[in-house]
């Protein structure tokens, strides 16, 4: 309980929460979190009428109190571009609630599984959504503050926000667990917790939790990017189910591609993307699920990988953009020319006509003379 009295500037009473939410009306409901529904508010003046996700305890979790106090303890000190920023929290009442800034974008899986959404987001755009996320995951594990490496423990995409800017804001900190720091490989024993479809395999078998079993879950992330499709989906019946995973294992042979590699690739991207980008960021997120985690990338590395893909793709988008710029100049230098010229032939044939009609006038009148 210490943490929550040195964060006593950051309490938020209920009545607050409750007129911010009507009253945790489901009209202002935004999402179903890892420990209870999440409303969308705007507080009143005295907490500068910010716009707030507000994550409400569901009473009757196990494991929810624990969370909700783990939770607290992380968020209250993380201080990054790519960590979704604490507003406060409430516990009043028997209430557990933790209220964060609103990240207007919601969730990245929001945006995949949406069509129309998934359609409007450029591969340039995916890239950096990637690369914001991969660097708040470094920040995590680098130690925070008194702490030492946090590991997520339930990355994935319905837990990477997305601001304004399309900026990655990592939430949902109520399965974290803090690990070893400056130990590469080291890990922590713990039950085996997160969402199936992300969660490192040699987690869920053997109970060792390691920063590297983020970089799988990660991984399982950079492949929904690239690919459009979900970790998980579930069709019409059993024999419909698709695990992203197994299709990407099913391209490569000794983790080498024996797939074409634009059977991995979103439709919605193709055609506008460039394909050294393509294939220099699929390297690097099927190394992040590799099954040896000792061959499993570091966060460094995969940050620059993107940003290399990025670069890549960036100079591909304007490239384009200078040729089109040529092809316009061109067509606009052609149109003048056009111009030009029908304006001479213009003004030659009223020279033509003009004259013509004076010659006539002079002869009429020469003939009225005579």
């Amino acid at each position: 309980m210490s943490s929550v009295i040195n964060l006593e500037k950051h309490r938020i009473p209920l009545n607050e929460i409750i007129r911010a939410t009507k009253n945790f009306s489901l009209e202002v409901v935004v999402g179903d979190g890892g420990f209870g529904m999440v409303y969308r508010g705007r507080l009143s003046n005295h907490w500068e009428n910010q716009l707030v996700a507000i994550k409400r305890l569901d009473g009757n979790l196990y494991q929810g109190n624990k969370e909700f106090h783990n939770e607290l303890k992380l968020v209250s000190s993380f201080n990054h571009t790519n960590i979704i920023p604490f507003v406060g929290y409430c516990d009043d009442a028997n209430e557990k609630i933790i209220v964060y800034k609103y990240a207007t974008n919601r969730s990245l899986d929001y945006h995949l599984r949406d069509l129309n959404m998934r359609r409007c987001l450029t591969w340039a755009q995916r890239l950096k959504i990637c690369l914001g996320a991969a660097r708040g995951l470094k920040y995590l594990h680098s130690g925070v503050g008194e702490h030492r490496r946090v590991i997520h423990r339930d990355m994935k995409s319905a837990n990477i926000l997305l601001d304004d800017t399309l900026e990655a804001k990592i939430c949902d900190f109520g399965l974290s667990r803090l690990g070893p720091r400056n130990q590469p490989q080291t890990y922590v024993r713990t039950r085996p917790s997160g969402t199936r479809y992300y969660i490192d395999p040699i987690y869920n078998e053997r109970g060792r939790l390691s920063k590297e079993s983020d970089v799988y879950s990660f991984g399982v992330v950079m492949f929904e990017m690239s690919s459009g499709m979900m970790a998980y989906e579930k069709g019409v019946g059993d024999a419909n189910e698709r695990y992203l995973i197994d299709i990407v294992r099913s391209h490569y042979d000794d983790h080498k591609l024996v797939g074409g590699l634009d059977q991995l690739m979103d439709p919605f991207i193709r055609g506008h993307i460039n394909m050294s980008s393509f294939v220099k960021f699929n390297k690097i997120a099927h190394e992040c699920i590799n099954l040896d985690l000792r061959k499993r990338p570091t966060l460094d590395r995969i940050i620059k990988t993107i940003g290399e893909a990025m670069n890549i793709q960036v100079e591909e988008v304007m490239m384009v953009q200078v040729t089109n710029l040529t092809m316009v100049g061109r067509l606009v230098a052609e149109v003048v020319v056009l111009m030009v010229a029908m304006a001479v032939v213009t003004v030659a044939v009223t020279v033509l006509v003009v004259g013509e009609w004076l010659r006539k006038k002079r002869t009429e009148k020469s003939y009225l003379e005579y």
